[in-house]
């Protein structure tokens, strides 16, 4: 896990953050979870309205298999 400080300037104003260490500071972390769970969420729709339409495709070749 890296770590980040905002160093100071010269003139005493706060610059900008340095990364320390190797990994991801928590921000890169929770950015990179939310992609994922984006990513995550579609996939699940996706994948539901896929495993409706096969239940449904079943169905219909039951039915024309029983006349």
């Amino acid at each position: 896990m890296a770590m980040e400080y905002n160093q100071r300037e010269k003139d005493g104003s706060i610059g900008e953050p340095v990364k320390v260490g190797n990994g991801e500071t928590p921000g890169e972390t929770i950015e990179r979870l939310e992609k994922e769970k984006q990513l995550l969420l579609a996939q699940n729709k996706a994948l539901g309205e896929r495993m409706e339409f096969m239940e449904d495709l079943i169905a219909e070749i039951a039915m024309k298999v029983y006349e």
